[in-house]
């Protein structure tokens, strides 16, 4: 008996189906999302006892200045009296190795940064990342998984979302936590 062509195609791509549903979705990164503004935020106070805010001001301004490649580009806002820094800077995302072992560019996400000094500490937030493209398109849609637009590159670009902001703080930490005084030319 001979089975006719679409049934035989039926039941090849049903078969096809059942077997991508079964295939587990890439693990999720658990990114810290906001629970009001329901934005992918990282952000803390850290006590920095007997510093004064106009020297922690200086140190996060010299971290700006040295860790991004165009520091003009990026501050957007530079307080010094308030002793506030905000930065619109961006970073590059891969897409997962094809075939070949060949990563290929995957864009640009922008995000908003703002460090704040008060005496004896500050604050870090680092929010609105988004995937630079024609109009906003913001990175928390890379966490629904459920969306008929959902593709599994999204959890890997999380990934580098969270490693790249994990390795920026450390090293935002290092500069404002490090002993040595910075001079201060106004106190003399």
């Amino acid at each position: 008996m001979k089975i006719p062509a679409h049934l035989f195609i039926f039941f090849f791509v049903l078969s096809l189906s059942l077997k991508a549903q079964k295939q587990p979705a890439p693990a999720a990164v658990a990114v810290p999302v906001d629970s009001i503004t329901k934005l992918i935020t990282y952000e803390s106070v850290v006590e920095v006892p007997g510093m004064k805010a106009n020297v922690l001001y200086k140190r996060a301004l010299k971290w700006f200045n040295t860790f991004y490649k165009n520091p003009t580009e990026v501050i957007r806002e530079n307080d010094s009296l308030k002793f506030k820094i905000i930065g619109k800077p961006r970073f590059k995302i891969m897409n997962p190795p094809n075939k070949d072992g060949v990563k290929t560019d995957g864009g640009l996400v922008q995000y908003t940064i703002t460090v704040a000094a008060k005496d004896g500490r500050f604050k870090y937030e680092i929010t609105e990342f988004n995937h630079k493209e024609q109009s906003y398109y913001a990175s928390e849609r890379w966490m629904d998984t459920k969306s008929q637009t959902y593709l599994p590159v999204y959890a890997e670009y999380l990934r580098q979302l969270d490693q790249y902001t994990l390795d920026l703080l450390k090293n935002l930490k290092d500069a404002m936590l490090k002993d040595k005084p910075v001079k201060d030319k106004d106190n003399w």
